[in-house]
């Protein structure tokens, strides 16, 4: 069976590029361009050699697009859903890249110096206290809670990436790109602000915290796991407003929408990972009111950006199907049968 392309400028099966594809294009030149403005600042020893890591970050965010046209080339005309799942969905493989050079950007761009005082100064004049100290010496730190608390903010990452990907599964194709496009840009936009806006959070900010860290928490393979990567990872930025927060909102909100059995089967973990953010000192409460309040801003404004990237990613895909007679994407819209099929080339 076999449909008709769309017309070319929508999000369909007769474009080029999706939404979500114009964003990561966009978004690599940005931080590519970021980067290399802060060259000479940090070296960077691999394999033996002294590099500018800044020079080698800003290179390969910027090499980073024509390998992403690349994949649309050969993805784009295969009729197969595995692969057109790794077509649409390789995005969020690029999140956490994006998040960890905000961080290293907010920094050279600052010279380290934060808005902490600011923050942390508000957090004792509407508390009265400094509520990761007092989670930090007050509660006991068991290995099964441990657990639990490390797999929830672990959990952030499947929680923002499966909602896409369930919607996909049903063959709900439309709802599946909105979605992640939402995702996508939301991230995208936390990611620009964390850059501009310095806050390391509680952990780095006090002395205590910072000698502390995470060594001696107890428990099992996702407690094991998550401290080696907090301890591998940069991660003295981006604190304000808690991204973890924001996009946990962002997701739930979305599940509600179009995924209402994983809404409730993810809402106990959702809460626990709200709550993890200030029994592991990575926030402060103010982080967290401003994640709420970010995440709904989120969810009410972006979808109305969607609209001008579609057009944006139709009118750069006709660049691409002239000249470089890229192939449109294969895959179609759902059919009313509920069965796929692909467009007519």
């Amino acid at each position: 069976m076999s449909t008709a392309r769309l017309p070319s400028g929508r999000d369909g099966a007769a474009a080029v590029l999706y939404p979500t594809d114009f964003l990561a294009l966009a978004m690599n030149l940005w931080f590519g361009l970021l980067s290399l403005l802060n060259c000479g600042k940090v070296r960077l020893s691999l394999l033996g050699l002294d590099l500018d890591r800044q020079l080698l970050f800003g290179l390969v965010f910027l090499l980073l697009d024509p390998a992403i046209l690349l994949l649309v080339r050969l993805l784009n005309p295969l009729r197969s859903r595995v692969a057109h799942f790794f077509r649409l969905f390789y995005v969020q493989g690029l999140y956490t890249l994006y998040f960890s050079q905000s961080i290293w950007l907010s920094q050279l761009f600052f010279h380290g110096r934060s808005l902490d005082p600011q923050f942390a100064w508000l957090e004792q004049a509407l508390f009265r206290s400094q509520p990761a100290l007092i989670m930090s010496r007050g509660l006991g730190r068991g290995p099964l809670l441990n657990e639990l608390i490390f797999f929830a903010y672990f959990f952030f990452y499947a929680l923002v990436a499966t909602g896409p990907w369930l919607l996909y599964l049903r063959r709900r194709y439309e709802e599946a790109r909105r979605t992640l496009f939402i995702i996508t840009l939301s991230f995208f936009v936390l990611y620009t602000w964390y850059v501009f806006f310095p806050v390391q959070g509680p952990k780095y900010f006090f002395p205590e915290l910072r000698r502390l860290g995470y060594s001696h928490f107890n428990g099992f393979a996702f407690t094991h796991l998550m401290t080696a990567f907090f301890g591998w990872m940069n991660l003295a930025g981006a604190a304000v407003p808690s991204s973890h927060v924001a996009m946990a909102l962002v997701a739930m909100l979305l599940n509600w929408r179009n995924n209402r059995v994983l809404f409730w089967a993810y809402l106990p973990l959702t809460a626990l990972l709200v709550f993890s953010t200030i029994y592991l000192y990575a926030h402060y409460v103010v982080d967290i009111i401003l994640g709420a309040a970010a995440g709904v801003l989120l969810f009410l404004f972006i979808p109305r950006a969607r609209g001008a990237v579609i057009r944006a990613a139709a009118w750069a895909g006709d660049l691409l199907r002239g000249p470089l007679r890229f192939p449109t994407i294969a895959l179609s819209r759902r059919p009313s049968s509920g069965r796929a099929t692909v467009a007519r080339r």
